[in-house]
């Protein structure tokens, strides 16, 4: 019990020196640091939202953020834990396109794009109130971000996205009370919108839709370079044995996977 609770205090600590680092002024750093500590308390506010402007490397967006939805889990898993970071000698030349697939409210977006400052990024996001953040959170990067408001799957026309308490949750291929018709792409139909040929890092967070777009090792797989994905559901050996035969390492770290080019 005593180490749980050491466990669980160091984890606010760092949470709490996180806040502090990342918010530009004084005002911005207790804005994030009493949203951390009401996220903890309650964990859900709706219809309440935060500015403050942060650092991630060069770049200091104007983050808005829910006071509800889990926008703070992701704001510290992203940014603090760094779940989306990888060694740059995996790429080998710098990145020029970043495709994020399930791209939220733009946090790891910012965070992979604020390494390359020559890269541009594709975020395709289905859901509404996130791709309405996300068109916010990247204002930074002008012309650099696309926001594609479409969900992306094995096939394109419409589906049925199911809402979640946690917006991140929002998904294809699990039920629930409260369904959104959404827009769907599949990969060749988003790399046609955003004009690319390749994509040098592919984020994908897309909550068990992978599943389709992975299986049997599509043809698109063959013009990305990395690889930074959450895989879900009870098939990801098999998700993982696509990939690798698409010519790729895999790392797996539970559920998180980085994948790149193997060499020769």
């Amino acid at each position: 019990m005593i180490q749980k609770i050491a466990s669980r205090l160091g984890v606010y600590l760092s949470e709490f020196a996180h806040c502090l680092r990342i918010g530009v002024t004084l005002r911005d750093k207790l804005l994030l640091l009493r949203e951390t500590v009401w996220f903890h308390l309650h964990h859900n506010r709706p219809g309440l939202v935060l500015e403050a402007r942060v650092k991630i490397g060069k770049l200091h967006p104007l983050l808005r953020m829910r006071r509800y939805g889990g926008d703070t889990f992701i704001f510290h898993e992203v940014l603090r834990c760094g779940v989306y970071d990888f060694p740059e000698s995996r790429l080998g030349a710098k990145p020029q396109v970043v495709v994020d697939l399930g791209a939220n409210i733009g946090l790891a977006t910012l965070s992979i794009v604020s390494r390359f400052p020559g890269a541009r990024a594709v975020c395709v996001e289905p859901h509404p109130e996130n791709a309405q953040l996300l068109r916010h959170n990247l204002q930074c990067l002008g012309d650099r971000a696309m926001v594609i408001e479409a969900a992306v799957s094995d096939h394109s026309g419409y589906m049925d996205l199911a809402m979640a308490a946690e917006h991140y949750n929002a998904s294809l291929v699990r039920g629930g009370s409260e369904i959104v018709r959404v827009k769907a792409l599949t990969m060749e139909e988003v790399m046609s919108e955003a004009g690319i040929t390749t994509i040098d890092v592919l984020k994908m967070d897309i909550e068990g839709a992978e599943l389709a777009l992975l299986e049997n090792r599509p043809q698109w797989l063959e013009k990305v370079r990395l690889i930074l994905a959450e895989l879900h559901g009870p098939r990801q050996k098999e998700m993982i044995g696509w990939i690798s035969e698409a010519g790729f390492e895999v790392r797996c770290d539970g559920s998180q996977i980085t994948a790149w080019r193997k060499c020769g």
